[in-house]
């Protein structure tokens, strides 16, 4: 067998041709590779196939490896008769004459271990970001993996999000939100995955945590733009966050404790690795913390749960089933917070979260061609908000719920590869403001759209120096009347093995919103609504281009620069009548362009890490008024940095730097007056709480410089059988007084403005066992 041969093997038999003329054209094998000891099938086996000389030209050797439950397969082949060889590190070569004719013949090869004695070798895992480089146009696509994750430091514990803030074309507001903006769009705009399945509002506590547990999770993908036609429903970008599976048999697991929190994570793998799972949880404790130094109360905690689970499914599928369930929880009352005077008492609850339950089912399909697949998803996604001020006296809801499902088959070969997919989903929202103290039901909306839709994309390498990808988007949302086709293209030209200039383009459109102010330094959290006939759906459309060049095995340079026109968004419309359905938004367009450079150390050694720097320019127009939003920051670095010692500590820093965001500045008070009726005269009575502030232009004004740095430090101790990880971080070391907002008091002559800052210096300890 040539060198030049390509591994068509599937991980399971291949599924019946359709037609009674396919059937009588080709036959087929597949087989089981077994130990002769003891009978234990053999997966990752090396299995080949070579014709007899004299055999058809369609008869070509074929190759590939054993699936974990030790079958192969091979379809499609040319009737004649094939020599099949069995050939693995440690086993004895096996092998077996095959006669194939119109059929699909069983085969089964006994393999006989060997003792072998090897020369010390050294081994380098080829990095899955170098085959992304050298296989898919790959524009906008950043990965950071489970180790790079752990390494970042963090506010008490590891964050996936916060970690995601730290890559180029993403912006953070400030220390006080996990959330983010990707190259000039807004919050809302960005696509949240858990296993392929949909999360809305991923954080806690005002976006202060992400809800992802980080010893759940295996490594996450995020999409800053140019992202291709499967994925649908968002205007920025895509953050793609995989589970974890456990890498060796038995019950293990991990349990840490930190001054925020305390987490425990299980899992376990079958031998053969066709089963196994993984299940973790998580709570605060910062109202038991609190308790501890102060008699005033803290009324909040969140809990996570996440599991995830895969079992075999005949030869060479997967059933893999996903779940979340988090919470939020904040309640009290305002006596015990000391604000009884201004508030009129009362208790209040503020209550919200995710769940989600998510199935995949992945089986081959080799009559689609050799990478031949189909994959079958179902989800139910659920997101709600609850407040209750003063025990009944205001009640905010919000619940969201997508049910989707979608299929999508995958085929073709090495130099093509093709996709083709539908989705359905049917989305429920109700949003609602009512008073049980008086009986009055404020406003409600009850929304229940159907959107349906398809893709069709494909890769194609017409030569070694160049890769196509294309393909569009068709959807449509129920009681819009709208109908929309997205096309998508990207293209990644290789000047030498290891430079390459990459370009693309697409549209994206979007029919969930929030009704969150971009504007509000901190979102507490989103209120949802979906697009109908008062409520258009918006639209994108993203330019890309770049230049990535390989300096080592290990280490890479990218730059890209890009365009988005927005020419139909949403802004919430903060003066929106309650009664009046459709003005809960203002229509408004907009672009935003930048510069993204990544300069990054892949963990092979050592030392990695990476530089991110971003270049953004923001605009929106609403009306005759053009502005720059709230998360517009025109420079954005981020240097994160870790070393490896082998006496097992491992040393982090992260250095951030970031110009001003806009807010608008505080020109003025003035006094509300209020008409005394009894007396017939106005109040002339001064008080604080009937200044109104007078603003000048919207986000005319600019926040100072931001800039922090951040220092951790872990050892991982062999103990018992186990490994303890203690943990030492600091974040913000120098103790930066980064602005956060400003409040303004016109009362005084001259009047002030008074900062609040951001985090202060703040350390904190904790372990991780390994058992």
């Amino acid at each position: 067998m040539t060198a030049a041969a390509l591994f068509t093997l599937a991980l399971s038999p291949a599924l019946p041709l359709t037609g009674q003329a396919a059937a009588q054209q080709a036959g087929g094998i597949r087989g089981l590779v077994i130990d002769s000891k003891t009978g234990i099938p053999l997966g990752g086996m090396q299995v080949s196939i070579e014709p007899e000389p004299g055999a058809p030209a369609a008869a070509l050797p074929r190759a590939g490896v054993t699936d974990s439950a030790g079958r192969f397969a091979f379809s499609a082949l040319a009737p004649a008769r094939y020599l099949v060889r069995v050939r693995s590190l440690g086993f004895a070569p096996g092998a077996a004459f095959v006669r194939v004719d119109q059929e699909v013949v069983e085969v089964r090869i006994e393999a006989t271990s060997l003792a072998v004695t090897l020369e010390t070798v050294r081994a380098r895992a080829r990095a899955a970001e170098r085959d992304r480089f050298e296989a898919r146009p790959n524009v906008g696509v950043l990965s950071i993996t489970r180790r790079a994750l752990a390494s970042v430091p963090a506010v008490g514990e590891a964050d996936v999000l916060r970690a995601v803030q730290l890559l180029p074309g993403v912006a953070a507001r400030n220390d006080f939100t996990a959330g983010y903006n990707v190259r000039g769009g807004e919050a809302d705009q960005n696509l949240v995955l858990l296993d392929g399945h949909p999360i809305y509002n991923p954080f806690h506590l005002g976006g202060l945590f992400g809800t992802f547990i980080d010893e759940a999770v295996g490594d996450i993908q995020l999409l800053t733009g140019g992202f291709n036609a499967r994925y649908g429903g968002r205007l920025s970008s895509v953050l793609d966050v995989r589970s974890a599976r456990p890498e060796r048999e038995g019950l293990h697991g991990t349990a840490g404790v930190s001054l925020l929190a305390s987490h425990a994570t299980l899992g376990s793998v079958r031998r053969d690795a066709s089963a196994g799972w993984t299940v973790a949880a998580r709570r605060t404790y910062a109202d038991k913390l609190a308790s501890l130094f102060t008699t005033q109360s803290l009324p909040y905690h969140f809990v996570d749960a996440q599991l995830h689970g895969w079992h075999a499914v005949g030869t060479g599928g997967e059933l893999a089933l996903t779940a979340y369930a988090g919470r939020d929880l904040l309640d009290g009352s305002f006596a015990q917070l000391g604000d009884s005077s201004s508030s009129g008492g009362g208790d209040f609850r503020f209550n919200w979260g995710n769940t989600l339950l998510g199935a995949t089912l992945r089986y081959p399909a080799h009559a689609l061609g050799d990478s031949g697949r189909v994959e079958l998803r179902a989800s139910d996604s659920r997101f709600s908000t609850g407040l209750d001020l003063g025990s009944g006296a205001l009640l905010l809801n919000n619940r969201v719920g997508e049910q989707q499902l979608q299929a999508t088959l995958r085929g073709g070969s090495s130099r093509r590869i093709w996709r083709a997919g539908a989705i359905a989903s049917h989305v429920g929202t109700t949003y609602d403001a009512l008073s049980q103290q008086v009986d009055a039901a404020l406003f409600r909306l009850d929304q229940s759209p159907w959107t349906l839709g398809g893709f069709a994309e494909g890769t194609w390498r017409p030569t070694t120096r160049l890769i196509v990808e294309g393909g569009a988007r068709v959807e449509g949302v129920s009681g819009t009347g709208w109908i929309g086709v997205s096309p998508r293209a990207s293209a990644k030209l290789f000047v030498n093995p290891d430079l390459a200039l990459t370009v693309a383009a697409g549209r994206y459109t979007q029919w969930m919103h929030s009704l969150a102010r971009e504007d509000i330094p901190v979102r507490i959290f989103d209120f949802w609504i979906a697009s109908d006939s008062a409520v258009p759906v918006s639209r994108a459309d993203h330019f890309v281009a770049g230049i990535e060049q390989w300096l080592s095995p290990t280490r890479f340079v990218r730059v890209e620069g890009y365009y988005k026109r927005y020419p139909r968004l949403l802004d919430v419309n903060p003066t929106n009548d309650p009664t009046r359905r459709g003005d809960e938004f203002l229509p408004q367009a907009g672009r935003s362009f930048g510069v993204d450079l990544m300069a990054q150390q892949l963990e092979s050694g050592a030392f990695s890490g990476w530089v991110a720097y971003s270049f953004s320019v923001a605009q929106r127009t609403t009306g005759s008024l053009r502005y720059y939003p709230g998360h517009d920051r025109r420079h954005n670095m981020n240097v994160v940095a870790s070393w490896r010692t082998e006496r097992g500590y491992v040393v982090s820093s992260r250095l951030g730097f970031g110009t001003g965001t806009p807010y608008t500045d505080i020109v003025g008070q003035l006094v509300r007056r209020s008409y005394d009726v009894a007396r017939n005269r106005w109040d002339t009575a001064v008080s604080t709480r009937a200044l109104e502030p007078i603003g000048g232009p919207r986000n005319g004004a600019r926040l100072p410089v931001f800039q922090r740095l951040d220092a951790s430090v872990t050892r991982r101790i062999p103990w018992r059988g186990m490994t303890l990880v203690p943990f030492l971080s600091v974040v913000n070391v120098y103790n930066a007084r980064n602005v956060f907002t400003y409040t303004f008091d016109y009362t005084t002559n001259p009047p002030t403005r008074t900062s609040l800052s951001q985090f202060p210096i703040l350390p904190a300890v904790g372990v991780t066992v390994e058992f």
